[in-house]
């Protein structure tokens, strides 16, 4: 899986109707849970805390801007 940060930004749905329970402006990396639809499928991706690697949750790809170093 990428090592690749990103900074969350909602926007679309992930602003008018939240369904992760996390701030905007926080560091995330894409996360693939085992059994899901591929990171892509229909413009959306799995999140998850970049030192653990938990799954957060689902997200709009256009939500994340990647970090640059």
């Amino acid at each position: 899986m990428s090592n690749k940060e990103y900074i969350y930004h909602p926007v679309g749905i992930d602003f008018f109707d939240p369904k992760v329970p996390i701030e905007d402006g926080r560091v995330v990396v894409k996360v693939q849970p085992h059994g899901c639809p591929k990171n892509g499928t229909l413009g959306h991706c799995y999140i998850g805390d970049p030192d653990t690697r938990e799954m957060i949750g689902l997200v709009l790809e256009k939500s994340l801007t990647e970090l640059k170093e």
